[in-house]
């Protein structure tokens, strides 16, 4: 049983229930506006009209309502030959609303003028044939204005599924990307680490446990991101330690880092491998290519509606045009595919020399 049906007591099928068609995704908002054109227009009429206001009110009305209701009825906007249609309708319209002003000014109102033999005398056949033939043409021009709106609109709502649809293939694309990024876990940096966990165990027994200590820390941190479409701050801070403290035994005295970020943002959802990504990009073109190494710092602050996480080094800076390459530039991507405009990544000089990456993102966002 549907629910109109349902609602007015009646059952599937009956003879009545089409009669209801007219009035499918009408809300009060609308039939008030039909009604505020319709006595609009009657006020038009009433100029030229000697009668009483009622006169005009009810022709307009009762044209007006009949009209627009066979028009919701047959509903031309998503059919063929809709303008067609919407005439065809309105014709309905126009003869149905003229045998209403008849019936409610003839029989119930008993106004003068109104029956069948004064309606076709010579006196009043120019008014009888001019009622419905101006009902007919407004209807149609009126109608036509709303089949053009429904038309744009369904055009800017077509326009803006297929944004849509694209903005969220892109976003799979990239989130796509991000597996397979954790999926390889760094192989060439845990071959690397491995290698030298091997060399250590020859020369530097207590160091090579140290560093396989914060290996498996940092295979504990990055493994459940693997199984998991979310993560948090706290998580990406920890696998970035993880990762500095192998760096520091690798690099030696050339490496130093220092985290400076409060317990209290360890919860903050956060996108995942991005802050590793710009750790990394800090090594990779700022740190290794200098002699004297450097100091990584990671921090984080909480604004009022924004987490900003910075990753600031005292390296070579921005002088080779560092932040132009793939893992940056697939860095932006994802966070325009996750946030559109409410995220923001910079990269910028510190003086004397140096960079500062800064990743911000609204505190009220998930993560994917």
């Amino acid at each position: 049983m549907s629910n109109s049906t349902a609602a007015l007591g009646g059952r599937p099928g009956s003879w009545w229930q089409p009669l209801f068609a007219g009035f499918r995704g009408v809300s009060w908002q609308t039939v008030l506006l039909i009604v505020a054109i319709n006595t609009g227009y009657a006020a038009l009429m009433s100029v030229e009209d000697a009668r009483p206001f009622w006169h005009p009110l009810i022709t307009c009305q009762s044209m007006g309502l009949s009209i627009a209701y066979v028009v919701n009825a047959v509903s031309p906007w998503d059919k063929t030959h809709p303008v067609w249609r919407l005439v065809a309708a309105v014709a309905v319209g126009t003869l149905i609303g003229f045998a209403l002003i008849l019936f409610i000014k003839g029989p119930l109102l008993h106004q003068p003028g109104y029956t069948m033999a004064e309606l076709v005398d010579a006196e009043h056949i120019h008014s009888t044939i001019w009622t419905p033939v101006s009902g007919l043409a407004n209807g149609t021009l009126i109608s036509l204005f709303f089949l053009v709106q429904f038309r744009e609109a369904r055009s800017r709502a077509a326009m803006l599924r297929a944004d849509a649809d694209r903005n969220l293939l892109s976003k799979q694309a990239i989130e796509a990307e991000l597996k397979l990024m954790q999926a390889q876990v760094e192989p060439h940096f845990l071959f690397n680490t491995l290698a030298s966990v091997q060399f250590l165990t020859e020369t530097d027994p207590p160091k090579a446990n140290m560093m396989l200590g914060h290996l498996l820390a940092y295979l504990r941190a990055a493994l459940p991101q693997l199984r998991s479409d979310s993560t948090t701050l706290g998580q990406e801070v920890a696998l970035a330690q993880a990762y500095l403290s192998i760096m520091q035994m690798r690099m030696g005295s050339r490496l130093g880092f220092v985290i400076d970020v409060a317990e209290a943002l360890h919860a903050q959802p956060f996108p995942p491998m991005l802050l590793m990504s710009v750790v990394e990009n800090a090594i990779k073109h700022g740190l290794e290519p200098q002699a004297q190494g450097g100091t990584i710092r990671i921090e984080a602050r909480r604004g009022s509606d924004r987490l900003a996480v910075a990753v600031v080094d005292d390296g070579k800076g921005l002088r080779d045009k560092i932040g132009n390459g793939v893992g940056l530039t697939n860095l932006r991507e994802r966070l325009q595919a996750l946030y559109a405009a409410r995220a923001r990544f910079t990269l910028e000089e510190v003086a004397p020399h140096g960079a500062r990456a800064t990743i911000e993102i609204p505190l009220d966002a998930g993560t994917r």
